[in-house]
Parts: C-alpha cells; sequence; structure tokens
C-alpha cells in the first residue's frame, strides 16, 4: 500500500527557499521516510505531548509531520530552533 505525502503549498515554497545542499537531503529523507520509516539516518521519533513526528534532514534540519493511516502531512521545515521552537 503507497503512502501519500501531502506538503501544503506554503510549506512547499519554504522547502524550495531552503539552500540546495538541503532541498535535496530533504527530497531524499522524505522518501526513506515513506518507504522505510525506520531507517536511522532519519532519527524519527514522536514529539512527546502531541500528535506529530518528526525526521531529521541533517544534524540541523528537520521535519514536523503528521501521520494518518494512509498519509504523511509534512507541518514544517527548517532548523531545530524554528521547528520546535
Amino acid at each position: 500500500m503507497a503512502i501519500e505525502i501531502v506538503i501544503p503549498e506554503s510549506i512547499l515554497k519554504h522547502v524550495n527557499d531552503l539552500p540546495k545542499e538541503i532541498r535535496l537531503k530533504f527530497w531524499d529523507q522524505l522518501e526513506r521516510l515513506a518507504t522505510n520509516p525506520s531507517y536511522p539516518s532519519l532519527r524519527n521519533e514522536k514529539l512527546e505531548g502531541m500528535d506529530l513526528w518528526a525526521f531529521s534532514v541533517t544534524m540541523n534540519y528537520r521535519v514536523i509531520y503528521q501521520r494518518a493511516k494512509d498519509s504523511i502531512t509534512i507541518m514544517a521545515v527548517g532548523t531545530h530552533k524554528e521547528t520546535l521552537g
């Protein structure tokens, strides 16, 4: 069963504004998440006290997302400080 990846237009615009190497790594990691959420470099984790998850793009950049049965919705992309405040 395929997992649908939902990226709101505002998030996609932000991704496109990221440095090229981060942008490329984002797409690689997103593909890994869809095929193998346990892939070690994702450092995938459920955020405490929230119905949200996070995975690493690089050591400085991460993605916050919401999981459903058949889909993943990207909620935020940025540095650890930007995404977790």
